[in-house]
Order: structure tokens, then sequence, then C-alpha cells
């Protein structure tokens, strides 16, 4: 009877947000295609009508040849209160100080009732990053991705994460989960709800949050920490799960953590010996010590010969983003092309529970 009443109950819910998109200027599907804990996301359409309306919504979708959206419903009623008043600002404020970046994902607008607040994003449909990692190792009968497919991918996250440096952002919460690909394969940077805002150069944050097994060691060791670098350790989780297809440390507890983090840490014979240098260079426990994102994109790893001018992450020229994140440009070309540039004019709430994410984490992502 309560299961019966429930489903009652969550099926007029369902037709209220129907309402609400459409009173909006969009259709709701059915098809859900994400959550987190307060939060879920379905596939959703622009009307025409709303293209006209919103310049930000229909030159980006005029490009894609569709009217797909992904449109993000927080039930602000049912979250805490600092959620609502803390958490979900911050992630409206960061996506808009990102906007026009081709790896970073779009927010076309929000809306919002005293039920309910509602994002409206750019739709990736190719889903995160694990998944693909986890697909490519059963289609290649080999764990991982193929260091050429890495390298490509791993150019377009640092330029993201560049940009989001750029503009005074942190994201804390990078792990694969909240790395999507859009129908061209392209890398699209989300969920931004645990970001901040560091208006201060080298400013110092206290707050624990992200996944156990793609937060620095700094950070489970309960000290203040450095936004930007935090970030560069889990990059270098990231690009380890990518080429390996398991992550480096897996403990769920923090003093187990750093003990393994202590350790060497364990590459296939097969893996080059540069990329097992920029793993390392990321993954140093001593904040300092990590690589910056302007030695990350100079690295030899991510300079193949093909491509040894593409060594300036903080600059590129018009109409060139796109062929350099795809290894589409001529050498002498890609000097001007790994993007942190804003995407020309022509042309994502609190996730899971840390410990539950990062024992999924762990569990899809062991040998």
């Amino acid at each position: 009877m309560k299961s019966s009443s429930k489903r009652d109950s969550n099926r007029r819910a369902f037709m209220d947000q129907v309402r609400e998109c459409r009173d909006n200027g969009y259709l709701l599907s059915s098809k859900k295609i994400g959550s987190g804990a307060f939060s879920k996301v379905y596939l959703g359409y622009a009307t025409h009508e709303r293209m006209r309306q919103n310049y930000k919504l229909s030159s980006d979708l005029r490009a894609k040849r569709h009217t797909m959206v992904a449109i993000k419903i927080i039930s602000t009623a049912e979250a805490p209160l600092e959620y609502s008043r803390k958490f979900l600002p911050r992630e409206i404020y960061s996506l808009n100080a990102t906007y026009k970046h081709l790896n970073v994902i779009q927010l076309y607008e929000t809306y919002r009732n005293s039920q309910r607040s509602y994002l409206v994003l750019e739709l990736a449909s190719r889903g995160d990053l694990l998944e693909h990692i986890n697909a490519t190792s059963d289609r290649r009968c080999c764990p991982g991705l193929e260091e050429e497919e890495a390298r490509r991918l791993f150019r377009q996250l640092v330029s993201a994460v560049a940009h989001c440096h750029n503009v005074g952002i942190v994201h804390r919460d990078l792990k694969c989960e909240n790395i999507l690909l859009d129908d061209r394969g392209f890398v699209k940077l989300t969920d931004f709800g645990f970001a901040n805002r560091t208006a201060v150069k080298n400013s110092l944050l206290s707050t624990f949050c992200g996944s156990v097994a793609y937060t620095a060691p700094e950070i489970l060791m309960s000290k203040k920490y450095n936004g930007e670098q935090a970030d560069l350790w889990s990059l270098g989780v990231i690009l380890y799960a990518m080429v390996t297809g398991k992550l480096p440390f897996k403990e769920r507890q923090p003093h187990k953590m750093l003990h393994l983090m202590r350790q060497s840490l364990a590459f296939r014979p097969s893996l080059s010996q540069e990329c097992q240098d920029l793993i390392q260079g990321l993954l140093q426990l001593r904040p300092r010590a990590r690589l910056g994102l302007q030695q990350v994109a100079s690295h030899c790893w991510m300079l193949p010969a093909s491509h040894a001018l593409f060594h300036n992450v903080l600059s590129a020229t018009p109409g060139t983003e796109e062929k350099a994140l795809t290894g589409e440009l001529a050498s002498d070309e890609v000097i001007e092309a790994m993007s942190i540039r804003l995407r020309d004019d022509d042309d994502d709430d609190d996730d899971d529970d840390d410990d539950d994410v990062a024992e999924r984490d762990l569990k899809r992502l062991e040998e």
C-alpha cells in the first residue's frame, strides 16, 4: 500500500515538473539520464519559441543541429538549507563563470519555484568517462584506454580545468563520473556542486569534499589546502584510471588511503615511461611539488611527435580549438590550439554520498 502511494506521489510530482518545464519553454521527457542526492536529470527539448527568446540556447543548439537539453531538477524543499543557500548558488555561479568553453558543460538558463530549482544544461549523450573506460576495456579485452585516446581526452580535460582556474573556479570534485562525453566524443566537465570561487590567488580552503578515491592527501589529513593543487592531484588519479582501467588507491578509510599513497605506484609494463612520469608528477604528496597545469600541458607525453609545438595551454586562436582537441591540426598550427579559449560566438547538486561513490569507483575499476 505504501509502495503504491509513493508511486502515485512520484507520478504527481513528475507531472508537476512537466507542466513547470512547459511553462518555461521546455518539453520534459520521462527519460532519466542522471541523479544525485537531491536532484534528477532528465532529457528535455527546447521549444522553438524558447530558442527565439534565449540567444545562449539557440546559438549552441543551432550548431548541434538538435533541440535536446539536459534538465536538472533539484528538490530544494527536500534538500538541506545549506545546500540550497550555499552549494547550489556556487554551482550556478561556476557554470556561468565558465560559460563558452568547449569542454565545460554549458548552463543555458535556470528557473525555480518554492519547491524546485531547474538547471537547463547542455546535453552530453555518450555517458561519463568511467562508463567509457569500462566499455572500452571490455571491448579491447585489456584494462584501460589506449594511450593515444587517453591523451586526446586528457588534453581536453586539462584545457577545461585550466579555464576554470583562470576564471577563479576550483572544481574540488574531479572524477571520472563528472567528466561526460558528447555525441562527437568531446569531454564535458560537469557537476560543479562542490566548486568554489577563489578570489585570492593561493588562498587556502578547509572543507572536506569530493570522493575519497580522488581526494588529495592534504585534504585527507584535514589540513587547509590550495584548491588548484587539489584539483591537480585528482587529474593524476583520473589519468591513471584512464590508462590502467583501475584507481591507483583502493581504500575507503582516509588513514589507509594515506598509507597507500606513500607507496610506489604500480604500472603495467606496456605503459610508456612518459605517461608514467606525468602521472607521478601529478600524484606528489607535497602539493607544491605537483606539476602545474602549464607543466602538464607542455609535458612530453602531451606532445607526440606530430604535435611537437603543442605546448601552451594558455593560448589559442579562434576557430582552431575543435581541430586541436581532436588532433586534426598540422604541427605548425598546434601551438595556437590547445584551448582554454572561449568558444566563438557564431558557432550541471550534491552527488551521491562520498563513501558510496568511492566504493562504487573501487568496485568498477578493479582489474
